[in-house]
């Protein structure tokens, strides 16, 4: 299993509008080898809001096949949001997995 995420810094107070932005249907729905999304926001105080985008795919090719596709372009054209401070993109490879019931698993 292969995990995109990034890390979103943005302005305070324009949470509820990011995740607007990201409860839209972008299209990776569809995508080959798409297993989920998840939109994590940073529990604490700062100077700035923070969230990570994070996306599970069986492989990496399967993402790399998403970051070229049409929907995916489609997803991230438009105007930049003016809320947004930074993005800092990572990717892992899921190594040890365990699920309730489930013993641990190497992937």
């Amino acid at each position: 299993m292969f995990v995109a995420t990034n890390r979103l810094r943005i302005k305070n107070g324009f949470g509820q509008e990011l995740e607007q932005q990201f409860g839209r249907h972008s299209g990776v729905e569809q995508q080959p080898g798409f297993l989920g999304f998840e939109l994590w926001r940073l529990d604490k105080e700062a100077e700035h809001d923070e969230y990570l985008v994070v996306t599970h795919w069986e492989s990496q090719e399967a993402h790399n096949s998403w970051t070229r596709s049409a929907a995916f372009r489609q997803a991230h054209s438009g105007p930049r949001s003016e809320f947004l401070i930074s993005g800092e993109f990572s990717s892992y490879e899921v190594c040890l997995s365990s699920r309730p019931g489930r013993a641990k698993a190497r992937i």
